[in-house]
């Protein structure tokens, strides 16, 4: 009887560590970069996740990053990030790179544009209005050591009456070139 109690006891014990080691480790985080994207019209973002060796793979880590940031004028966007994979194939596997309304409702969707160095782009000819969005980094850890980093891009866009001055002034200059011909 004893021996069987011993047996169950150390069954547990194997059992119960298992279970620590297959949790899922949620890496995620998140940061503000509204001061960084007014003041320059752009922000980089970067990040290196270090995971334990044991963690490593989709079943066992994930990570959903956000970058915040708040519009006071209409914009265009574009973004691209890339996380570089060692020759071994392994490193960080991108899922997603996403804009999004506060909401969560989303505004681009990131393409892969080249699945060996993990590179994601999105960008639109549709306006950003002012407002609180989110730049939305998703994947998992295959290296205990690996990292992304990209940059996202706003430009104002230019008001019915500029761009009327601008096409004006094109037309000036067309009629000053015919006349000196």
């Amino acid at each position: 009887m004893k021996k069987l109690l011993q047996l169950c006891f150390v069954a547990a014990m194997a059992l119960g560590t298992h279970a620590a080691h297959a949790a899922l480790i949620d890496h995620s985080q998140t940061a503000d970069m509204s001061a960084t994207l007014n003041a320059s019209g752009s922000f980089a973002f970067n990040r290196t996740l270090l995971t334990d060796a044991q963690a490593l793979g989709a079943d066992k880590n994930f990570f959903s990053d956000r970058y915040e940031f708040t519009l006071d004028v209409p914009v265009l966007a574009g973004g691209m990030m890339t996380s570089i994979r060692y020759t071994n194939g392994t490193g960080l596997e991108i899922t997603g790179f996403n804009l999004r309304h506060a909401d969560g409702t989303s505004v681009f969707e990131g393409d892969l544009v080249d699945s060996a160095d993990q590179t994601w782009m999105f960008g639109g000819e549709d306006a950003l209005t002012s407002g609180r969005y989110f730049l939305e980094v998703n994947g998992y850890a295959t290296a205990a050591n690996a990292s992304y980093s990209g940059t996202l891009a706003v430009a104002a866009v230019p008001e019915p009456g500029s761009l009327a001055l601008m096409l004006a002034g094109l037309g000036v200059l067309g009629v000053v070139a015919r006349r000196r011909k």
